[in-house]
């Protein structure tokens, strides 16, 4: 893999274009659910305007924290017209020609055809799928291959580059059901799953009887803050690519690790690994009882003491360490959430609840 890049989806830029252009669609898409009980499979309805903002999230994460998101120009027809990401074509993204037939994408997309058909029922209709293509270039299935066959090709295509692939939330939701062999660790994703875990430590509590607040909204920090620094819609891709040169150490940091783990370099993946030990130290520090405040909570039998978190003075960091810390202390993303609602007008009543209700 090399060095901190991605392959992206053109039906997530498609999802992209559509919530720009006509705003949220609250009609529901439908998620591929394997039953292995039933050596089938099913759908699952969720709403397509929780996809589109999930889209959009994605695409502030990976403009600010990734160096290059290449695509297939041969697939981007559905949205070559979106205006928004004009600017960056060709610099922050780079179209790319992949033949179908290059061995190395053929030979990927159909080990992973394997994987993702994890059922008999896939495997049929993905059978019934690949001999209708082959007779009339038309799919009987058509959703399970969109889905599924369209995954797969970019798994093939993703391989191919050298680059992690970025899938469109509903083959997202594929992907995790199946243990899908990585030939190389992707560090921005985990990196990314490590800030989102430390905040969600920062912004709940621990009590006498358990974890308090598990059902808030904790968005990713670099989306809260790109939304809360933009005044309109149209201003979120220049106020990315402006938060985007703020975390450049972040970002280069993250290539360098990449570097350090592909070069299998011990002393300094334990270098890289022990900067986010540290970190997350520093947090845990502001949740030890002696730093903490009081919030009483009175209840009909009991009384707790919550522990109120005290934000650390990170002054006093410096470099790496001080940019991870002011990111994972970014605020929680209520108010961004309905700041960008708003914009859609939909910040109110069943749409906005079940907005949230996704995405807590």
């Amino acid at each position: 893999m090399q060095n901190n890049i991605s392959f992206w989806d053109n039906w997530t830029f498609e999802s992209l274009f559509d919530l720009y252009s006509k705003g949220p669609d609250f009609s529901n898409s439908k998620e591929l659910k394997i039953n292995k009980e039933t050596n089938s499979y099913d759908w699952a309805e969720v709403p397509t305007a929780c996809v589109q903002i999930e889209s959009l999230f994605h695409l502030i994460n990976e403009l600010v924290l990734r160096e290059k998101i290449f695509y297939d120009q041969k697939f981007s027809a559905g949205w070559n017209s979106f205006e928004s990401l004009d600017s960056l074509d060709g610099n922050l993204l780079v179209p790319v020609d992949i033949p179908t037939d290059e061995p190395e994408v053929k030979d990927s997309r159909n080990e992973a055809l394997k994987l993702l058909c994890a059922t008999d029922l896939m495997k049929k209709h993905q059978e019934e799928n690949l001999k209708g293509y082959r007779e009339t270039k038309q799919s009987p299935h058509e959703y399970f291959s969109q889905v599924v066959w369209g995954a797969a090709g970019n798994l093939g295509r993703s391989t191919f580059l050298g680059a992690h692939y970025v899938a469109h939330p509903i083959r997202a939701s594929l992907l995790e059901q199946v243990p899908l062999f990585k030939p190389s660790a992707d560090i921005n994703s985990e990196v990314k799953e490590w800030i989102d875990e430390e905040r969600v430590k920062v912004f709940t509590s621990l009590t006498p009887v358990g974890r308090m607040n598990n059902f808030q909204l904790i968005l990713p920090p670099l989306v809260t803050e790109v939304i809360e620094s933009s005044s309109s819609l149209s201003e979120i891709i220049p106020a990315t690519i402006e938060t985007r040169e703020k975390y450049k150490k972040i970002r280069e940091w993250i290539g360098e690790y990449q570097t350090a783990l592909e070069s299998e370099n011990p002393t300094k993946i334990s270098k890289f690994k022990k900067t986010l030990y540290t970190v997350g130290q520093d947090l845990e520090k502001m949740r030890k009882p002696g730093e903490l405040g009081d919030t009483k909570v009175g209840m009909s039998y009991i009384s707790l003491s919550l522990p109120t978190p005290k934000i650390p003075d990170i002054r006093k960091f410096f470099g790496i360490r001080s940019a991870l810390n002011k990111l994972l202390l970014n605020p929680k993303g209520e108010k961004a959430l309905l700041k960008l609602l708003k914009w859609f007008g939909c910040e109110k009543g069943e749409e906005l609840g079940t907005i949230r209700k996704y995405f807590i």
